[in-house]
């Protein structure tokens, strides 16, 4: 499925909506938790805010005017972590209703330059320096969207009874939405420099009420993705989103996932095995 233009604006406002909601009700000790490796809920928060205001802004501004998709600081792959390290550091003494108001506002600016792109604008090229290739201007606004779904899954770690999980949190139409996008924007983080003899086919089954099939062929140093099953495959992961979700974001363990029945694997379990080192960020 290739979104529309309006359904990009919709699920993209819908996830700013959602966040925006449920952040009302963090106060300041959940805040300060650390909730990953790395940061605490407010710095995954001030993450969000430069995320969109530093680069998914400024690199749509540039796809559009024909500029190679480079920041200052951020030219490659590799400066990822270090530049998202600085731009925290920048915006990690505001008060939350700050980054909120910033988050807010680069989601509108965001939209409006939306609003004036046609579907042809919309297929433009466009890059970003944290993937492994050059996509289009859709595909910066998928980026941007994930953002949302991703920091307050791991936000969510500061109380997670006061923040549901966003898939059975939201509504059958935006689980099936997400599941959608993060399938076809797992070839653009694909690790090629890492797995540059790999081949695979990979088959995803997700069940539930946004059951659905995608599937991912990866050859030649290159990831491509496709809406169904393939024929082949050399391994197929059955799961539900929120399971998929909680793979991604570190909150399952993968060995857990299999032996409690959360995830059934199919084919190759090696090759299964190997997903988590073939995407991701570098950041």
């Amino acid at each position: 499925m290739i979104p529309t233009k309006d359904q990009i604006k919709q699920f993209y406002t819908q996830s700013l909506e959602r966040c925006l909601n449920a952040y009302s009700q963090v106060d300041g000790k959940e805040w300060a938790k650390k909730v990953s490796d790395r940061w605490t809920a407010k710095e995954h928060l001030a993450y969000l805010a430069t995320a969109l205001r530093e680069q998914a802004l400024p690199l749509t501004r540039k796809a559009l005017a024909g500029e190679p998709g480079k920041l200052p600081g951020f030219e490659r792959r590799d400066q990822e972590r270090d530049f998202n390290q600085r731009s925290i550091e920048r915006l990690r003494d505001l008060p939350t209703s700050d980054l909120l108001t910033r988050i807010k506002a680069a989601v509108e600016q965001h939209v409006g330059i939306l609003e004036g792109l046609s579907a042809t604008d919309l297929d433009q090229p466009a890059m970003d320096p944290s993937w492994d290739r050059g996509g289009t201007l859709r595909d910066l606004y998928f980026a941007a969207y994930l953002l949302f779904p991703n920091q307050y899954q791991s936000i969510r770690r500061a109380n997670k009874k006061k923040l549901p999980h966003w898939i059975t949190s939201g509504t059958t139409e935006q689980a099936r939405y997400h599941v959608d996008r993060l399938f076809h924007f797992m070839p653009l983080i694909y690790r090629s420099a890492a797995n540059a003899d790999f081949g695979a086919k990979y088959q995803f089954t997700m069940e539930g009420p946004s059951a659905g099939q995608w599937s991912i062929m990866i050859a030649d140093g290159r990831a491509d993705s496709r809406d169904g099953p393939i024929e082949g495959f050399d391994a197929e992961v059955k799961t539900k989103p929120q399971f998929w979700m909680d793979l991604a974001s570190g909150d399952l363990n993968p060995l857990l996932a299999i032996s409690t029945r959360k995830v059934k694997l199919n084919g190759n379990l090696a090759t299964a095995l190997k997903l988590s080192s073939q995407f991701g960020s570098t950041g």
